[in-house]
């Protein structure tokens, strides 16, 4: 929802870096295994049995709330006993209703919808010897918890959406016969870790209805299979081992190494020191994300008057040459600084013009048929994608998606790139990743080319943003200056914080005309 993309098993939310998991909460196994066999509990279990006059037991317990699927639930067992009239009068629901929010308005209307329905079914359904629903709305204590939990052939925990349901685990841990069969919702979260239950889509009313047919006609030797496996894993990942792997986690976590956000002040006085005393300097900087904050549209981010002045003064500098090295097409570059001494390098280093001279030179070419067919891919989902556009140049095609929603933006980011990679396998496009971008260049073509091209004696320094630039640093001379600018990872050993920090610096440099 955040328009995030993650990296692996963490994400990078401002100058922090946060780490995902997943922690599966446990139950206290043990304690719920020991209940069952109290005494107490295994007499209030047979009672319960014999309170059933022979009839199965299929038990429902549930916080009175609308996510539980508590109607849908009574819908599925009005439907078995019509499917299946035979089962007329030896199959009983106990429902478990536990109050719940009792002063929220909503909440009183659901439960006058629920036992409105309770009383429906027991009428259309039940018999003068039989009441097919038991509908219990209070609290229960722990033994009579358990006692219900024993005394069930069948437990169903079908919640239409549920976190986790540490229900369906309490019933497992509370059957140390080995018996009982758990119907689980495959909308809970407890379902990805009880494979062993027989799950069930709560809003296929007939399905259900079939599955709690299957749950009573199990074969002993399923049941005590099926069951003997889920209270192992139940045992194995109880709440103990939920508390012990997120604190481990947590722990790791904090004692890694932390995300430094910006380089030391004396680092920076270090590094604007050498660039003073350069023989010779050559300034590679990037655009978008660098010079200028990134813009909703791509035209919208051109140079202000300040960024003008500040790249004619360091180009005014003696022995420094300035080159601004952008993904951006080279007319746009030529517009915005065509008239400054300055380098000029497009579409990530595809054309290069040198200071003081007009005529652009191309490092590769893009094939027609392919383009058309990246071309395509690009409008498609820019016309699926509402805020996204195209952009194309003369050897590349970038699909932006800053103005997109920022859930679906990511999404739809990521299917095209999975659609690219197979696409363009064996072709002579590569893709290329970049903030609230996807593009497909030449493959070959990089800013690395650009520093092969430039004198030996010269102290290189570089300043960017993103992937591309990381292209750069990589190709610097060992005793290159690399500068990242922002919060992602980066290669670079020196880090600013943003645009103002660039420009701070780069204004530092040119303020002494050494």
């Amino acid at each position: 929802m955040l328009g995030i993309a993650p990296e692996g098993d963490r994400v990078r939310v401002g100058t922090r870096e946060v780490r995902l998991g997943a922690f599966p909460m446990g139950i206290d196994a043990k304690r719920f295994s020991a209940a069952a066999e109290q005494p107490a509990v295994i007499a209030e279990a047979q009672s319960l049995r014999a309170g059933a006059d022979g009839c199965a037991i299929i038990l429902g317990v549930d916080r009175l709330d609308y996510t539980k699927g508590i109607t849908r639930r009574l819908l599925a067992f009005e439907e078995l006993i019509r499917r299946h009239p035979q089962l007329s009068e030896r199959v009983r629901l106990i429902q478990v209703a536990v109050p719940s929010r009792i002063d929220v308005q909503a909440y009183k209307g659901f439960r006058r919808e629920l036992e409105g329905l309770v009383g429906r079914l027991n009428g259309a359904l039940g018999t003068p010897r039989w009441v097919p629903i038991n509908y219990v709305y209070r609290n229960l204590s722990d033994e009579e918890l358990v006692a219900l939990y024993r005394a069930a052939d069948v437990m169903v925990v079908t919640p239409v959406r549920d976190g986790m349901n540490l229900v369906a685990k309490e019933f497992v841990a509370s059957r140390p016969d080995e018996d009982g069969v758990l119907v689980l919702s495959e909308f809970a979260g407890a379902a990805s870790e009880l494979r062993e239950a027989l799950l069930v889509n709560p809003f296929a009313v007939d399905q259900t209805a079939e599955m709690y047919a299957r749950a009573l006609s199990l074969p002993p030797e399923e049941r005590h299979a099926r069951m003997r496996t889920l209270r192992r894993r139940v045992f194995s990942f109880d709440v103990d081992w939920w508390a012990r792997t997120f604190l481990d986690a947590l722990e790791e976590a904090s004692s890694a190494p932390a995300f430094r956000p910006v380089s030391r002040p004396e680092e920076l006085r270090e590094a604007l020191e050498r660039m003073r005393e350069a023989r010779r300097l050559v300034l590679l900087l990037d655009y978008d994300g660098t010079l200028v904050p990134f813009a909703p549209l791509p035209e919208l981010a051109s140079p202000d008057a300040a960024l003008l002045e500040l790249l004619g003064g360091l180009a005014g500098r003696p022995r420094t040459a300035v080159h601004v090295v952008s993904g951006r097409a080279r007319e746009t570059l030529e517009r915005w600084f065509g008239t400054l001494p300055i380098g000029l390098h497009a579409e990530h280093g595809l054309w290069s013009r040198a200071p003081g001279v007009s005529e652009w030179i191309a490092r590769g070419e893009a094939p027609a048929e392919w383009r058309d067919r990246v071309r395509t891919i690009f409008e498609q989902f820019a016309v699926r994608t509402p805020g996204s556009l195209v952009e194309e140049k003369s050897g590349s095609i970038a699909w932006h998606y800053r103005m997109a929603d920022p859930e679906f933006g990511v999404q739809q980011a990521s299917e095209l790139r999975l659609h690219l990679a197979a696409l363009l396998r064996q072709s002579p496009f590569e893709v290329l990743v970049g903030a609230k971008v996807v593009e497909v260049r030449p493959r070959g073509v990089s800013k690395s080319a650009i520093v092969r091209e430039l004198p030996n004696d010269s102290l290189v320094v570089a300043l960017g943003d993103d992937r591309t630039d990381e292209e750069l640093f990589a190709a610097l001379p060992a005793d290159g200056l690399a500068v990242h600018v922002g919060p992602s990872p980066s290669r670079a050993g020196l880090r600013l914080a943003g645009v103002p920090e660039a420009r701070r610096l780069l204004e530092a440099l040119r303020r002494n005309g050494r």
